[in-house]
């Protein structure tokens, strides 16, 4: 059995134990373990940054490109989500890839708008393509002072945290009094659901849903985690329903994917490699489409969206400082 640490990093309280192994990357197998006490299961120990980033491929922020005006008009959602509460402001996007929904906030509403990326090839081509300042760095990295910034966007990117506590308390030290932070994170049961399943069933470690992910985090663990960072929490939803399902194997061949791991890991992404030519990549954009037709769908998918609901595969928190 591995060693265990003393207490979780997400609640300081409960003593984590073994839950299940699980591929890191292709060829390498970690412990996952769980907090008894907030249900937190993250791997053990955290791994190295070098490691985390044989998870992702060199190159992936092309994807960023084919769904340029999906990520615009989410800006521009958000825009109108957040006039209610305030129509003007400073807004960071955390994650930001190459800014695109700063720059649909920016340009439909009156914030100022930057963004943290770490990838430096995003972030470059990001600062070009959407006239945005984009800085290379993490949370904790921020080269701004305290009190930055009205409201803070963190899509899908603590669960990536080898820290998630410190990250989370980093975004709260640059947020006013009064501030607002948008959260999206995968419900970690969910998430790690599949792992779980197969490691009892089958004896056998396989990839998560997304490489990469280094805690699983379920609604208990994230209060916890707001309650350190001195943040109120207004409102958690959970949504994506239909991948809650196939998280828990309810869908035809749901477990499929995770059954077939890839013979070989993505190389470390290099980061002298030259970058990549802007033109070329905005032919990868597409036409805007109708921004009626996606009010629409946005409108329906947004429906689905439950209070306190941890069925979804994901969770969208609000919380205020």
């Amino acid at each position: 059995m591995p060693p265990r640490e003393t207490s979780c990093p997400v609640c300081l309280e409960g003593s984590p134990a073994f839950a299940c192994k699980a591929i890191l990357y292709p060829g390498c197998e970690k412990t996952i373990s769980s907090c008894p006490s907030c249900g937190a299961s993250f791997y053990q120990p955290v791994p190295e940054t070098e490691e985390v980033s044989r998870c992702y491929p060199p190159v992936y922020h092309t994807d960023f490109f084919k769904q340029y005006w999906k990520d615009y008009y989410k800006g521009r959602a958000l825009a109108l989500d957040l006039a209610s509460w305030k129509r003007s402001g400073d807004f960071l996007d955390v994650g930001c890839a190459l800014g695109t929904l700063a720059a649909g906030l920016r340009d439909h509403g009156g914030w100022s708008a930057r963004g943290l990326e770490f990838s430096p090839s995003a972030a470059g081509l990001g600062r070009e393509l959407n006239k945005i300042e984009i800085v290379r760095a993490g949370l904790a990295q921020a080269p701004w002072p305290d009190a930055s910034f009205d409201c803070i966007h963190i899509n899908n990117v603590l669960e990536h945290e080898r820290d998630p506590a410190q990250a989370l308390a980093c975004a709260a030290r640059l947020l006013r009094p009064g501030g607002r932070l948008l959260l999206t994170v995968p419900n970690g049961p969910v998430d790690l659901r599949p792992n779980l399943t197969l490691y009892r069933r089958l004896g056998r470690a396989v990839p998560t849903r997304h490489g990469g992910h280094l805690f699983f985090l379920p609604p208990k663990a994230l209060e916890k985690l707001f309650e350190r960072a001195r943040l109120r929490v207004l409102s958690m939803r959970g949504f994506h329903l239909k991948l809650g399902m196939k998280a828990r194997g309810w869908l035809p061949g749901s477990y499929r994917p995770f059954l077939s791991a890839p013979a070989t890991a993505p190389g470390p992404k290099d980061p002298e490699a030259p970058p990549e030519d802007l033109d070329s990549l905005r032919a990868l954009i597409g036409p805007e489409p109708s921004w009626t037709a996606y009010r629409l769908q946005r409108t329906w998918n947004r429906w689905w969206r439950f209070k306190d609901c941890s069925f979804g595969y994901d969770l969208e928190v609000l919380a205020e400082k």
